[in-house]
């Protein structure tokens, strides 16, 4: 397979990490993409950026897409090829939703077809912790669907978790931003054995409740008290909405990974509860988008 000139296109999905009380164990794949378009072996490198981040974001050799493709050849210890890099994202950054994932999936997923796809998708998240050490975002970005992420004696273990099908979620998506560094820092560096027994509990009523919803104990399952609550603590309002949630109909609410964002889950019509987060955020003059999307079994694909 000759790639000189080559032109592919990588779409990476937004991710939802540390779902409910799955602390660093469970994420989503989101039904909201980016795109990446590489061309192969050109006499130069270049990257151009358009849509979120396009002010911001580096087209040099620290972009985190490029830094992405190249870890494959420096795995192998051999030349990085040029790329022309065109990069069109509509995941908002440091919102929780796991733009840097998208970047770094599609960066290595574009390495290995130009290595003639030498390394599976399991080996591709191995190698990618390099940049990306948050299984819960990277995995659900390339393997698609829920992930169940577990790192045990220097390796990792992947269980794909089943959900219903008709599962919408209401993203409520503050103008603030999250760094997800200082989001973790918030975090206690221990917790009691109450809070312990109730994310353990949670965890487990949270597995059954994806697959086979019921209204109660799905509310119950998503309820989280050791990193939710620290993560939006100076966000009193979007604390408040958090629990408010849960009172228009919801089968449950929760901080997207490092957050600001905010998630309502159902799998009924959504607008009924969309229009009453929305009047929240109105009156309580909170300055957001919103978006209704799904979870999506599918990760980071490739287009020729």
């Amino acid at each position: 397979m000759s790639v000189k000139n080559k032109k592919i296109t990588v779409n990476s999905p937004a991710t939802i990490a540390n779902l409910g009380p799955g602390f660093d164990s469970i994420g989503a794949s989101v039904d909201i993409w980016n795109n990446f378009e590489f061309i192969f072996d050109t006499d130069t490198t270049s990257i151009q950026i358009e849509g979120e981040g396009k002010s911001v974001l580096p087209n040099d050799n620290t972009n985190l897409v490029y830094k992405s493709f190249s870890l494959l050849f420096d795995h192998l210890n051999i030349n990085i090829p040029n790329i022309n890099l065109k990069v069109n994202n509509s995941i908002k950054l440091e919102r929780g939703l796991g733009s840097s994932s998208s970047a770094i999936s599609a960066g290595i997923i574009a390495a290995n077809y130009y290595l003639k796809n030498k390394f599976s998708k399991l080996e591709l998240i191995k190698i990618s912790q390099k940049l990306e050490p948050h299984l819960d975002n990277i995995s659900p970005c390339i393997m698609g669907g829920i992930q169940l992420c577990i790192k045990y004696n220097n390796d990792i273990l992947l269980s794909n978790l089943e959900f219903d099908n008709d599962l919408k979620i209401i993203l409520v998506i503050p103008s603030s931003t999250t760094n997800t560094q200082e989001s973790r820092s918030l975090l206690p560096d221990s917790i009691s054995i109450e809070d312990f027994v109730h994310n353990m509990s949670r965890f487990g009523l949270l597995i059954k409740n994806l697959k086979s919803p019921i209204p109660e104990e799905s509310r119950e399952a998503f309820k989280d008290v050791f990193h939710q609550n620290h993560r939006i603590l100076k966000y009193p309002k979007l604390k408040h909405l958090l629990n408010r949630i849960n009172d228009v109909g919801a089968l449950g609410s929760f901080v997207c990974g490092s957050g600001p964002t905010i998630g309502a889950i159902t799998n009924t019509e959504p607008m009924t509860i969309f229009y009453e987060i929305a009047d929240y955020c109105d009156k309580q003059s909170i300055d957001c988008d919103f978006l209704i999307t799904k979870i999506t079994k599918k990760g980071s694909y490739i287009k020729e």
